[in-house]
């Protein structure tokens, strides 16, 4: 009975230590992944600015088209 006492805590202790080495490395890791956020979030940013600018001269570009449209079809 007493090996079977001891074999369990040993189990119970060995699930504690690779609890606490997965909770160490997971912590470890946290500026990596706020630089990978922040990364992202440029990017994002950079993207959304360019699709508006891209926007923008779309829009621009059929304003123009449908003013030449419209010229074009009073002149015939």
């Amino acid at each position: 009975m007493h090996d079977v006492t001891s074999l369990i805590y040993a189990l119970g202790t060995l699930i504690e230590v690779a609890a606490t080495f997965l909770a160490v490395t997971h912590t470890s890791h946290k500026e990596d992944t706020d630089d990978i956020i922040k990364n992202l979030k440029v990017e994002r940013d950079n993207f959304k600015q360019d699709y508006l600018y891209e926007r923008d001269k779309r829009l621009e570009l059929q304003d123009k088209y449908e003013k030449l449209k419209k010229k074009l079809e009073n002149t015939l």
